[in-house]
């Protein structure tokens, strides 16, 4: 049976993966930032990590708010091929440095 609902997924699906891959910086970035601020996090980074519950979860969604429109038109670069911005680029690498930043602080 074919799908009428989405006639050429391959076309399509790729096309929302910015906008989830900076949802996901977004809360990875919430979480270590949680685990740095608790002042005994070397010592027990597992527990740390088994208390965030499921409303820091829900707030933590609100990172969607934080998708640039930017973005979102740059995620449909695959429907639209001329609609292209650098500065959507930008913001994502900025964003992926300070997760780094926050992951190096981690391990140190």
């Amino acid at each position: 049976m074919e799908n009428d609902a989405n006639p050429n997924p391959a076309l399509i699906q790729p096309m929302d993966q910015n906008v989830i891959q900076n949802i996901k910086l977004g809360y990875r970035k919430l979480l270590l930032t949680t685990i740095l601020n608790d002042p005994l996090h070397n010592e027990n980074l597992e527990k740390t990590k088994t208390n965030v519950n499921l409303k820091d979860v829900v707030f933590s969604l609100a990172n969607w708010a934080s998708v640039s429109t930017l973005l979102i038109n740059k995620s449909c670069k695959n429907l639209l091929p001329n609609f292209i911005d650098s500065e959507v680029e930008k913001n994502v690498r900025t964003e992926e440095i300070q997760l780094a930043s926050l992951i190096n602080q981690l391990q140190n």
